[in-house]
């Protein structure tokens, strides 16, 4: 196995491991939070790391899946798993629409703002349609999905469900990235004209890899609403939109492994700053401007980039000593 493929076996193991040997119940919430927010991060990534675009409604995608998963099962009574696949065709349906409209000419601040607008849109049909999504009040009472028979209860079994989940997407976006798809998606983004003048159409492969990303999202969504067991139009605030930039811009554009990082950070921090309500937010916006000024990458490739120094080092030592 390669080195990174041995790295990520064994934060697996030690995510396993820490949750079997935590016995606080608080910790083990907010690891399952971490991981959920892992998989909404990286699907954020196709869309800055991969596509090289922003948007500052990713949170429609995040809230309007988890609704729709919660509709399909508290309201309808259908089963949890068709509840997911509900979520992700809102996601692939809602996902076009803003990239057919988008994608084709205008890009860049465009995507970004409108994105926004439409997140704004769907929050208030959450605030307003009360037969359907509850107002203010929300949709409770949520069910949990089970696995032949057995529940998968927020309090064990469904951390292990959500880093399943964690690792579908992390071997879906490898691959991706290895893909016609995703090259194609990565020669727009390195030179535009230079794709356009060997048959890449830009709008395509974009308006594709956008649809995937807010697919994703919406997924991400769903497995947060029947963790939580209520979906309020808090889901689909701008905080949820902008703490995702913030993950990826400091964890790593363009990584599997930055995502994942700043997700973890930005899921963790807030809980060991409770100490300190009032600055709570204030730090982590100290955190978050001296990671860009700092780390202007990110986290995860700086690291990355100090431990392939460090093993070289150790190689030519080693060879000298030959």
């Amino acid at each position: 196995m390669k080195g990174r493929e041995l790295a990520y076996v064994g934060v697996l193991v030690l995510a396993i491991a820490l949750y079997l040997v935590v016995g606080n119940a608080y910790v083990k919430h907010v690891l399952v939070m971490c991981v959920i927010f892992a998989i909404y991060a990286l699907s954020f990534d196709i869309i800055m790391g991969g596509m090289g675009q922003f948007s500052f409604g990713h949170a429609a995608f995040f809230g309007g899946g988890a609704y729709a998963s919660a509709i399909v099962c508290q309201k309808l009574g259908w089963s949890v798993w068709l509840g997911f696949i509900a979520a992700i065709v809102y996601g692939v349906v809602s996902g076009f629409f803003i990239g057919y409209i988008c994608l084709r000419r205008t890009r860049g601040v465009t995507l970004a703002v409108i994105t926004l607008g439409f997140q704004a849109i769907i929050a208030e049909i959450a605030r307003s349609w009360h037969a359907v999504t509850g107002g203010m009040s929300g949709i409770v009472g949520i069910p949990h999905p089970s696995f032949f028979g057995i529940k998968i209860d927020p309090e064990f079994k469904y951390y292990f469900l959500a880093l399943a989940f964690l690792l579908a997407m992390i071997y879906f976006v490898s691959r991706l990235w290895r893909s016609k798809l995703g090259r194609a998606v990565m020669g727009v983004h390195q030179n535009e004209p230079l794709a356009m003048s060997i048959g890449v159409s830009p709008f395509f492969y974009y308006t594709l890899a956008f649809t995937i990303a807010c697919a994703l999202a919406s997924l991400s969504g769903a497995l947060w609403g029947h963790y939580q067991g209520i979906v309020t139009p808090i889901a689909l605030s701008p905080y949820y939109s902008f703490m995702v930039v913030a993950m990826v811009l400091v964890g790593g554009a363009g990584t599997i492994g930055g995502p994942i990082l700043g997700a973890v950070i930005f899921i963790w921090v807030p809980e060991l700053l409770r100490v300190a309500e009032n600055l709570r937010f204030a730090m982590l916006g100290a955190i978050l401007v001296t990671c860009v000024i700092a780390m202007p990458r990110g986290i995860y490739p700086s690291l990355e980039s100090l431990f392939t120094r460090l093993i070289d080092r150790v190689k030519r030592q080693q060879l000298r000593g030959k």
